[in-house]
């Protein structure tokens, strides 16, 4: 009888051949009936088709997806991230670590487990009916991710839903990009409607009724961007709040009409920060802003704002050093992470103003008064962070975090978002509980508040829903103790739709979404996406914080991002080996 294995180790091409399609490694001497008649194998088997989900804040990925757009830069200590950097993505599938180009691409090989585990699921016979559902909805729900994950990068694919046999016709077309959402959003309906609301504390990770809602509601919301909708046609931006809508009115808090299964998480108390002004008598002084923000991503194991994440990497430790320097932890491959200055700009005043936009704004006292997210997503000259005593942040040049060297901090800023207190060289520290958040409540809440206000603008809410675009954003912002969205954006479509572009990017920093952000948006090309600025220091002890700050006259990093780059390439192997599997345009 034909062998199988419980874990496929097959070289990975788009579909390859009759070889790889019928490879199977005897490497355990089960059978098929084995596997697919018992439970537990079959769970086994199945279970492989998670190992292609792509962690993208892992120190291991040499492709750091918030180093590939404005949020920040990581510099050249490998050749893999400038070639990323670059504009060179054909040649970043053939790179080392370049996990977010090949590392995704291989989920075909995912897919292929995924289609084999439907196809027999009519074989077990010692299961019971709810886990053959649940067994059924994560097949159907990791199809839909992993097709997601394609279309977000390469656009369309075919949308493949048994597993090949040596006979069939491998030479298939590439559906269109909205035809792809629509068969993602059918896997992820199927899905919806077979896996449980919560698991149990055992199988805490894999993904629940709402992951597979809010994966359908990101694919139509993709399907609805310019990028991708060069027409404007309104009835994708309604099927896009609708699904939205449909997850807030089932699963999210109360005041949605749901069933409280996701909250937004409750920022409770007060935080602060101390820094030093450094002068003829060093000054330090203390700010203090909304706690708890960052005990979305740290500390906690699970909480009730997470819909969908990459569970496993929960508990890798190694994550924070993306955002270290070598004087704080020793040095590593992928290490330096340091946001643009012009990013930096992006968080408002606590006022609820852009900065250009509040005449109490002070370009030269800027770290006071601002969102509290930004506190706890950056580090500023001056800042204590590290558990070293007298220790603070210097991050004027020269200083001992902003060397002329790789790994250091270009801009004059640092991350914290992801980084917990106290660890570094010093302390010992393990780091805490840390989550690769693919989807939570409040992202939900703003792809409904931006579909709603391409149809209607900022007063619009979805018939049958409580809602407004305004209310929404409104109420991630209410969460960190913002004021409302100010009236003088609420006079257009295009004026809200900036705030939503800027509510995503301070609420989202280094949540991988930024790059899909700018590119479905039709704006990652545009040179104020690409050129990352610094801001310099110089010393003058009666400046409000010690120093003169400036922006740099001239970026310290500019990335290529051009027309082509808005559909990732397939790799060449791939793009040739069949006609009607066409390569992305100027690739």
């Amino acid at each position: 009888m034909k062998k199988i294995l419980l874990f496929i180790a097959c070289t990975i091409t788009f579909l390859g051949c009759e070889e790889y399609l019928d490879k199977v490694e005897d490497s355990t001497g089960m059978t098929a009936d084995d596997v697919y008649t018992d439970y537990l194998n079959f769970r086994k088997f199945e279970d492989r088709m998670y190992k292609d989900m792509h962690n993208y804040l892992s120190a291991g990925d040499y492709t750091y997806i918030a180093a590939l757009c404005d949020e920040g830069y990581l510099g050249p200590g490998w050749e893999t991230m400038p070639t990323a950097q670059n504009g060179d993505w054909l040649r970043s599938y053939n790179t080392g670590q370049a996990l977010q180009f090949y590392g995704v691409w291989r989920a075909w090989e995912s897919i292929r487990i995924i289609n084999l585990s439907l196809e027999n699921l009519h074989m077990l016979t010692n299961a019971t009916q709810e886990q053959i559902d649940q067994l059924k909805g994560q097949a159907h729900f990791m199809r839909a991710w992993y097709y997601f994950e394609f279309l977000r990068r390469q656009g369309g694919m075919p949308y493949i839903t048994y597993s090949f046999k040596g006979s069939d016709n491998f030479a298939l077309p590439r559906l269109s990009y909205h035809e792809t959402a629509l068969q993602i959003a059918a896997d992820c309906d199927t899905a919806a409607g077979l896996l449980p609301v919560r698991w149990d504390t055992q199988n805490i990770g894999r993904p629940e009724k709402g992951s597979a809602m809010a994966v359908k509601a990101a694919a139509l919301l993709f399907s609805a961007s310019p990028t991708n909708n060069p027409s404007n046609d309104q009835s994708r931006w309604e099927l896009a709040a609708q699904a939205s809508w449909d997850l807030l009115s089932t699963l999210g808090p109360s005041v949605t009409g749901g069933n409280s299964r996701y909250k937004l998480l409750e920022c409770k108390g007060t935080d602060r920060v101390e820094y030093r002004i450094p002068g003829n008598d060093t000054i330090y002084r203390t700010i203090n802003f909304t706690g708890g923000f960052d005990s979305i991503f740290l500390y906690q194991p699970f909480h009730d704002e997470i819909i969908w994440e990459h569970y496993p990497s929960s508990y890798d430790a190694g994550m924070y050093t993306v955002f270290t320097v070598p004087s704080l932890s020793g040095a590593g491959v992928i290490q330096g992470f340091t946001p643009s200055a012009n990013f930096v700009d992006q968080f408002e005043t606590a006022n609820g103003l852009a900065i250009e936009d509040d005449p109490a704004f002070n370009d030269q006292n800027p770290y006071v008064d601002r969102d509290p997210r930004f506190y706890h997503s950056i580090l500023f000259n001056g800042v204590r962070w590290t558990s070293r005593t007298g220790r603070y942040m210097e991050l004027y040049e020269g200083g001992a975090e902003r060397q002329p060297s790789v790994y250091y901090a270009y801009s004059g800023y640092m991350a914290r978002k992801f980084w917990g207190k106290n660890v570094d060289q010093w302390s010992g520290a393990r780091p805490p509980f840390n989550h690769t958040i693919y989807f939570r409540l409040a992202d939900i809440l703003l792809q409904y508040a931006e579909a709603c206000n391409e149809i209607g603008g900022p007063g619009y809410t979805l018939p049958g829903a409580t809602l407004s675009a305004e209310d929404a954003v409104n109420m991630v912002r209410a969460r960190v103790k913002m004021p409302p969205v100010n009236s003088m954006y609420l006079n257009s479509k295009d004026n809200f739709r900036a705030r939503i572009k800027n509510e995503r990017a301070v609420e989202f920093f280094l949540e991988g979404k930024r790059l899909f952000d700018l590119s479905r948006w039709g704006d990652a090309h545009k040179i104020k996406h690409k050129q990352l600025f610094a801001d310099d220091f110089t010393h003058n002890p009666s400046a409000p914080t010690g120093y003169n700050i400036s922006r740099a006259s001239a970026p310290f990093a500019t990335y290529t991002f051009e027309q082509k780059h808005y559909r990732w390439p397939i790799p060449l192997k791939d793009a040739l080996m069949f006609e009607a599997f066409e390569q992305n345009p100027g690739w």
